[in-house]
């Protein structure tokens, strides 16, 4: 897969126009999006083509090249990634690099919209997905280097995240249990409710740690945070350097949002090991404290939201397809973040209110 640098300074994310000349936008088709490129970006691009890429099902990708050979990737969602987009295109990540940054339009905003979609353009970078190679070929140092600088960068201004904190469903963690519970009350698969019925006090009990967890937890630092910065979200250009793409998910937030991806993993077909965590931490600069509570909370709540959203996208799968079944093993196995949060609360220092966490019926 390729993504994109823009080596230029941001101009800021600007208004973005909304309307193209004569007909209505079209965003579905190559000779649409063409012309929309030519007028919001100046951009005359041939051989558009759609590619499969990124996490966000709402959106679709496409790619291109100029007269000069310069490829190019877009992105067209339905989903307001505003502030992602002006955080990933400010002019403090433009000098830091390893930051996949938006091309600004012919008006110098990092975004247009059309036909109710935010489309964004991005430099197409030649290279391969950090999950497709493994954590191996990662420089964890740069990649913790520059996940700091995201951290340190103002938040921007006149955009508001969508999102608030670790949590991405508008659910709490025990909601979403007792959604997948109800659901799988009905006539099940025995191979789905035989894995949903171990999971389930798991899940109830990471929901408890959770709960007391953010009773008791301490004042901190709130920082522009890249909000999934995990390696599927991880570009290796020809030259093995890493470049931070996507922040769909970018929020204000303790910084632990993004370091528990790192400090736990939720990757279990690529598990992390202590010498990745060691040369990130050296990356990302050992002055700033890890609080440990605070990223087994959030893992709580991550974990719980992998876990449900998986078991309901089971149930509207093909029961011969063995993918959501890979995918439940994974969660809930030895390198899964379920079975990773359970362990480094074990770590913990003993402590009687966190004992009392029981599973609830």
């Amino acid at each position: 897969m390729g993504a994109g640098t823009n080596g230029g300074r941001r101009s800021g994310a600007g208004a973005p126009r909304d309307a193209l000349s004569g007909a209505p936008a079209d965003v579905s088709t190559p000779a649409g999006v063409a012309r929309l490129l030519r007028e919001q970006y100046d951009l005359d691009l041939t051989g558009l083509e759609r590619f499969e890429g990124g996490w966000d099902s709402a959106a679709t990708m496409w790619t291109g090249v100029d007269a000069g050979g310069a490829r190019y990737a877009l992105k067209i969602t339905s989903r307001d990634v505003q502030f992602g987009l002006s955080l990933a295109g400010s002019t403090g990540l433009a000098a830091a690099g390893g930051v996949l940054q938006p091309v600004p339009t012919r008006d110098g905003a990092l975004w247009a919209t059309a036909a109710g979609y935010l489309i964004t353009v991005s430099h197409w970078v030649d290279g391969a997905d950090a999950v497709d190679l493994g954590p191996d070929h990662v420089d964890w140092r740069e990649l913790g280097r520059v996940l700091r600088a995201v951290h340190d960068q103002p938040v921007p201004e006149g955009v508001r995240p969508q999102r608030s904190g670790i949590r991405r469903s508008s659910s709490s963690p025990r909601a979403l249990i007792d959604t997948v519970d109800r659901a799988y009350r009905r006539d099940v698969a025995p191979e789905l409710t035989s894995r949903w019925d171990a999971a389930h006090p798991r899940l109830l009990h990471l929901a408890a740690v959770a709960r007391q967890l953010k009773r008791t937890r301490r004042p901190t630092t709130r920082v522009t945070a890249h909000g999934d910065p995990h390696l599927g979200n991880v570009l290796l250009d020809d030259g093995g350097r890493p470049w931070l793409i996507d922040f769909d998910e970018a929020t204000i937030a303790p910084r632990e949002v993004d370091l528990m991806l790192v400090e736990l993993g939720v990757m279990f077909d690529a598990p992390l090991t202590e010498k990745h965590r060691e040369l990130f931490r050296d990356g990302y600069g050992h002055d700033v404290a890890i609080d440990r509570e605070r990223v087994i909370r959030f893992g709580c709540v991550r974990a719980i939201e992998d876990a449900t959203s998986s078991f309901l996208a089971a149930l509207d799968g093909d029961p011969s397809d063995p993918a959501p079944f890979r995918m439940l093993d994974g969660i809930l196995g030895p390198h899964g973040l379920v079975t990773l949060v359970e362990k480094e609360l074990e770590r913990l220092p003993h402590s009687p209110t966190l004992a009392d966490t029981k599973e609830e019926p």
